[in-house]
């Protein structure tokens, strides 16, 4: 995976944790939304790159004279991203339910404030 948006991924990663492992941790509207679009983009590329991982995998396997030795190299590689993907989608997942969390929150004090 040495991508250049692997990079970008990283960041994103550790930003979302950030939020994520800090719940008192004030967090605007607008630091949800980017972090949310961020991850949606992160996704889509990830998603990409898994399928082509997985394509190249499908060709490999379906080639007689590919070694067993390429193959278990190739499969090796599409598991651990494929868990890498649904580690983010899981953070992303998280994210989403702080989100509720909060715009919930903030919407009992407009309420209370009537």
């Amino acid at each position: 995976m040495g991508e250049a948006w692997l990079e970008l991924d990283t960041d994103l990663r550790e930003r979302l944790r950030e939020v994520l492992d800090e719940p008192s941790r004030i967090v605007t509207e607008a630091e949800f939304r980017a972090l949310q679009d961020e991850g949606r983009a992160c996704r889509l590329l990830m998603g990409a790159e898994l399928q082509r991982l997985e394509r190249r995998l499908a060709r490999f396997d379906s080639d007689p004279e590919s070694s067993l030795a390429a193959i278990a190299g190739i499969f090796r590689r599409v598991r651990d991203f494929r868990a890498h993907v649904d580690e983010l989608e899981g953070l992303m997942a998280a994210l989403d339910a702080r989100a509720r969390e909060v715009r919930t929150s903030w919407q009992r004090k407009v309420v209370r404030q009537q």
